[in-house]
């Protein structure tokens, strides 16, 4: 075989699958009804990253949508039915983009698909361990290189080279992003699996994670190093407070409630990271919820160390829909 063969031999063997995954992957990401699908369909803390791009796909743009952000802390936390009720002379609707175990980098990446909604305000709920700098990149499923840039130092990109280089890969190409969640999806559309199968799962390796110590808390309470607050973390909330203001939609960071053991454990660490929220509330532009303000917690407003209960979630519902009203009305 002549050279001139071998080598469109060779670019035929490796073109073909390039650009008949670069056709499917074009396919899946315009295909409007799945996305929908997914987002109507996938419950809460299943699937979640494929499930939130659902969400922000299906959507429609508009002062409608104040979406709130977060991790589980933020899903158990917020009854959308109630706040919905509230402001139902307004339109208003409160889809939650969460992602359990997520740190606050995973929304800086999203910024530009949030702003894409065209929110009246965002609220974002964070806590200390999705604030940390040290032992998150491996919660972070959404990148984007142009947040990127904004939010790590050259020597961060540097230093953890491979979870860029991942990143782009996951942002080019949707198998990449959601390949396994797309493989059970698609069970759960023939009928070889359903959604309670997806959820027991998930539960289980929640429980797990728990009675391992292995939870985000957990880990970050038994890390007795001293964080780096400026982190790509921390930069999240002023990078997404800046894109929102372009949209004069204001962002609502909320610290998450403490159960009163963790507040315990971690007082000093947590006064440190309010008081670091309160800077970047300060230089970000963007409005803090304190814990301090928050309705007083206790034991029987967690259904777990970390979670809100039944009970808790309603009074948290409660005092965030009093407190919107005026900030929707200016926003509005």
């Amino acid at each position: 075989m002549r050279f001139g063969a071998r080598v469109r031999l060779v670019t035929l063997l490796i073109g073909g699958p390039i650009l008949a995954l670069a056709v499917m992957d074009r396919a899946v990401v315009f295909w409007d009804a799945h996305w929908a699908w997914a987002a109507r369909e996938i419950p809460a803390l299943v699937l979640d990253p494929y499930r939130v791009e659902g969400l922000l796909r299906s959507t429609p743009p508009g002062r409608q949508n104040v979406p709130i952000l977060g991790n589980s802390i933020a899903e158990f936390g917020f009854d959308v039915a109630v706040l919905e009720q509230r402001f139902a002379a307004d339109g208003l609707r409160f889809p939650k983009l969460t992602i359990g175990g997520a740190p606050a980098l995973t929304f800086g990446m999203m910024a530009d698909d949030i702003v894409a909604l065209k929110p009246r305000a965002v609220i974002f709920v964070v806590s200390a361990p999705s604030l940390r700098s040290r032992g998150y990149l491996d919660h972070v499923y959404t990148y984007d290189v142009a947040a990127a840039a904004e939010l790590f130092t050259p020597e961060e990109a540097v230093s953890e080279s491979l979870f860029h280089l991942h990143g782009v890969l996951r942002q080019l190409n949707v198998f990449a992003r959601h390949r396994r969640s797309l493989q059970r999806a698609l069970l759960v559309r023939t009928g070889r699996m359903e959604w309670a199968d997806l959820q027991s799962q998930a539960k289980r390796i929640r429980i797990r994670h728990m009675l391992d110590g292995s939870d985000a808390w957990q880990t970050w309470i038994r890390d007795r190093a001293r964080d780096e607050l400026d982190n790509p973390n921390t930069r999240a909330l002023g990078y997404l407070a800046r894109r929102l203001r372009e949209l004069n939609a204001p962002l609502i960071v909320v610290e998450a409630p403490v159960h009163p053991v963790p507040q315990l454990l971690s007082a000093k660490r947590l006064k440190r990271y309010h008081e670091r929220l309160s800077e970047l509330a300060e230089a970000g532009d963007f409005t803090l919820i304190s814990t301090d303000e928050l309705p007083t917690m206790d034991e029987d407003d967690f259904s777990d160390m970390i979670h809100a209960s039944p009970q808790g979630r309603a009074r948290l519902t409660d005092f965030i829909a009093e407190r919107l009203v005026d900030t929707l009305l200016e926003a509005s």
